[in-house]
């Protein structure tokens, strides 16, 4: 039996318009505790007619976006000035590509990069549905639109998942076969209400492009974070049950063939820090979190939990949390900075670092950032930098930052990038794509202001404009840790990276690794490659990148890793 088939619940929330003539216009009270969370929705959800910024239609005339409550009570204003930059030249701040509109509807609030080198994006919507007589209110049924978008032709085909379900504000990962694992999201069947959590899980195949529904998880879960294991499944944590309250269950999933996820243990998250925590396998195969105000190492062979080191300051409401390039044998660095001093308070330029090979790991003070930022997007760049994309200054979507940023660990430093033409706040997201350039989308704020809905945006990172770029002639198309292998290229190279493709949704990128395998060069032009066997490669796709001396990387080619 379906969820739609379930006794009480149904799909289909009756709405009573009377004589509206089918305008819905819904304002439901906010759930305990969303009132003091800038994260927590509130659960209202218009009608969405006319014209977005760019003159295109918002959603087809049978579909109505749904939105955050602050999307409506925020007064968003014109875009902050930018920052003085060293040149206007695409060589020293990069460029923007013109906004292309995707003509399925769907916005990137959640994005995905395949193996294919496509991207897997996904949106709420709310289908109506006419009633059976006149004496009876029409129906909206709350379902997930997704699509599929080719960066290579911008072209984008719908591919949504089961219609009994809502993944909206779930989460994803990538599994060591490849597949995307989603869980939670928006419970459906409880009104209009946000922060009643789903206990969905969906498979989505990247090959076939077709989704499939697992055994739920154990409760809902609204706003959790999923992380890929060192065996290639997955742990979930954190989010928000269907009553709202905090989901403190650890739960797995896999490794394939298997889907079916189980209660393995307990990490106790308040109510703030349960909200997309940020979550990063370690080489020694545990998983550190990093939830606002406190840290947890969690060692997925007992399921123990043990309280990491507090952060310099509490820094919720979406900051960027970012391991930093690994490289055998040397220690494993994270960054974390933005986001707010609090649920609903002030937005902080705050950043630190921590050691998390130290035994006695703690934050450190770095260079704050320029501006205070929340709802930013951070990339992993092939040269090492991280390309920091949109976000705002106040509430969701007001001031927001069109500029981007890129940061250099090894340096410490911040520099002005080039300026998009949306904004890029609440539910929007970035991620690397396989030719070196980054995908932004999302942003499903009020169309006054610029928000980016289903329009995308690529930018081509400074690297792309210096030079010629190396070309992977021959490369395996998979391989096993602690294999060495052969990388043929024109033109000489020097080293070369392997980088995870992301998953990501709420400024939290939960499928981010960079690392940095031993390569030697050889054949006067390439590579021979050992793929580390310490831990800091899990198993699944992998993008390879050869860099030459000038730190210019070439397209990637695809690589399995098992």
């Amino acid at each position: 039996m379906t969820r739609r088939e379930r006794a009480g619940f149904g799909s289909r929330v009756a709405i009573a318009t009377g004589a509206l003539l089918g305008v819905l216009i819904l304002a439901s009270a906010a759930t305990s505790g969303a009132s003091s969370s800038g994260a927590a929705h509130a659960a209202r959800r218009d009608t969405v007619t006319g014209i977005d910024a760019l003159g295109d239609p918002i959603a087809a005339a049978d579909q109505h976006a749904v939105e955050d409550a602050s999307a409506y009570t925020a007064r968003p204003s014109a875009p902050v000035p930018p920052l003085p930059v060293k040149s206007t030249a695409p060589s020293d701040i990069g460029s923007w590509a013109a906004p292309h509109t995707d003509a399925t509807g769907v916005t990137g609030i959640h994005s995905v990069l395949l193996r294919t080198g496509k991207v897997l994006l996904w949106s709420p919507y709310a289908k109506h549905s006419a009633p059976a007589s006149a004496s009876q209110a029409p129906s909206y049924e709350i379902q997930t639109m997704a699509a599929v978008y080719d960066p290579v032709t911008n072209t984008s085909v719908r591919v949504d998942p089961p219609d009994d379900g809502d993944v909206f504000c779930g989460a994803a990962t990538i599994l060591g076969d490849g597949t995307v694992l989603v869980v939670g999201g928006q419970d459906p069947y409880h009104g209009w209400y946000g922060s009643r959590g789903s206990a969905m899980v969906l498979l989505f195949n990247p090959i076939t492009q077709k989704w499939s529904q697992a055994k739920p998880m154990a409760a809902g879960r609204w706003y959790p974070t999923v992380t890929e294991l060192a065996d290639g499944s997955a742990v979930i944590v954190g989010g928000r049950d269907v009553n709202a309250r905090g989901n403190n269950s650890i739960e797995r999933v896999g490794p394939m063939p298997s889907v079916d996820p189980h209660v393995v243990g307990t990490m106790k998250l308040d109510y703030q820090q349960d909200l997309y925590p940020n979550q990063f396998l370690l080489p020694n195969g545990h998983v550190f979190t990093f939830a606002g105000s406190a840290t947890n190492f969690l060692d997925p062979s007992t399921w123990r939990v043990d309280k990491g080191p507090v952060p310099l300051a509490p820094e919720f409401n979406y900051p960027n949390a970012v391991v930093l390039p690994i490289t055998p044998g040397a220690d494993i660095e994270m960054v974390v900075y933005g986001g707010k001093n609090k649920f609903a308070g002030t937005t902080t330029s705050i950043s630190s670092k921590i050691d998390l090979s130290s035994p006695t790991p703690k934050f450190t003070a770095l260079r704050p950032m320029p501006q205070p930022r929340t709802n930013t997007n951070s990339v992993l760049l092939p040269d090492g930098t991280i390309l920091v994309v949109g976000g705002n200054q106040i509430d969701q979507f007001t001031n927001p930052y069109l500029q981007s940023l890129l940061y250099d660990p090894v340096h410490d430093t911040w520099t002005p990038m080039a300026s998009q033409a949306l904004r890029r706040g609440y539910h929007s997201t970035a991620i690397l794509l396989p030719d070196g350039r980054v995908l932004s989308a999302g942003d499903n704020g009020p169309v006054v202001g610029g928000g980016g809905r289903n329009h995308e945006e690529i930018y081509s990172p400074p690297y792309l404009f210096r030079g010629d770029r190396p070309t992977i002639v021959s490369a395996p198309a998979a391989a096993k840790v602690g294999s060495t292998f052969a990388v043929v290229t024109a033109g000489e190279v020097a080293n070369a990276v392997l980088i995870s493709p992301a998953a990501t949704t709420h400024a939290t990128n939960m499928h981010q690794r960079m690392v940095r395998p031993v390569s030697v060069p050889a054949f006067g032009h390439g590579l021979v490659l050992t793929i580390p066997n310490d831990g800091s490669v899990p198993p699944g796709p992998y993008m390879l990148f050869a860099l030459n001396a000038n730190n210019i990387p070439s397209a990637a080619a695809w690589v399995m890793v098992s």
